[in-house]
């Protein structure tokens, strides 16, 4: 059966967009726009590499553009059997590159995509990395865990004695999944109709709402490897750019200024009034802070 059977015209007409890639024995959605250096945009927790249906479009003029879904995530496979590590991804990532003859990349991240990227410097820095990072831009995300105002899900799962009670909000959450994204976006009509559909769409697709508990856990281990992955941060400093939205709930706007105090060589932009979702919340400047990093 085809996997476009079960969507929406919009979802047909999002996967339309990409490929599926084989990786490490997992089906993965990759899209790629445009031409010239390779640019990787790396998505987080609980979305998709659509969060950068916009971005790309005014960075393909510059950029070989890859965004690709995790495991677990969008169009990618969600096997039941599979820990969703961010090891684990950071092996798909890294995977990935390789089956698309990518040697060398720029890289921009965000929420729990930050932290696949800290392995994938730590790797670097072992010299254990089969690809070269050039420059990194950082988006919101929570990094430096402890700082985190989690969401109400968030904190069911992040908790033994919750687990339970968030497994069973994660098997109800279709409903109301898009309504908490913008309830996390500042920007109005950041999340429209039909992106709105997709986002359900994508995350009910194989089942991938019930792999949400497993995919938490990416939050202990900020705590677990911490010295690893705060390390191949500060380590790549001079690397790397921050641009951070100051009306985050989450990922807070005190978080970004400690990231930025761990790394005053890298440049540290404040995107005024913009929430969680700076990369589709306002693409513009998210775009305009690469290109000045990628340019210096």
């Amino acid at each position: 059966m085809s996997a476009m059977a079960p969507f929406s015209p919009v979802t047909v007409a999002w996967e339309r967009t990409g490929r599926y890639v084989e990786v490490l024995g997992k089906r993965i959605f990759v899209v790629e726009r445009g031409a010239g250096p390779t640019l990787l945009l790396v998505h987080g927790f609980p979305t998709s590499s659509y969060d950068y249906r916009t971005l790309m479009d005014r960075l393909s003029s510059r950029f070989r553009c890859l965004a690709f879904d995790f495991p677990g995530f969008g169009l990618s496979s969600k096997p039941a059997g599979y820990s969703y590590s961010l090891y684990q991804q950071a092996d798909v990532a890294e995977g990935l590159l390789r089956a698309l003859g990518v040697d060398r990349a720029h890289v921009l991240c965000h929420d729990m995509g930050t932290s696949v990227v800290c392995e994938l410097l730590a790797r670097q820095d072992e010299r254990a990395l089969s690809f070269a990072i050039d420059r990194v831009l950082y988006t919101n995300g929570s990094m430096l865990q402890w700082l985190a105002e989690l969401s109400p899900l968030q904190k069911l799962l992040a908790s033994n004695e919750t687990l339970l009670q968030g497994m069973d909000v994660c098997a109800r959450i279709a409903d109301f999944m898009v309504p908490g994204l913008r309830g996390l976006t500042r920007a109005p009509n950041a999340i429209t109709p039909d992106d709105a559909i997709v986002i359900r769409e994508l995350l009910v697709h194989e089942e991938g709402h019930l792999r949400l508990p497993a995919q938490s856990l990416y939050m202990r281990e900020r705590y677990v490897h911490k010295e690893r992955w705060i390390g191949a941060l500060t380590r790549n400093a001079a690397r790397s750019a921050i641009a951070w939205g100051t009306e985050d709930v989450i990922a807070n706007l005190a978080m970004g200024r400690e990231l930025h105090a761990l790394m005053p060589a890298a440049p540290y932009t404040e995107l005024d009034g913009i929430g969680h979702f700076v990369i589709f919340e306002d693409p513009e400047r998210v775009a305009a802070a690469l290109l000045a990093h990628v340019s210096a």
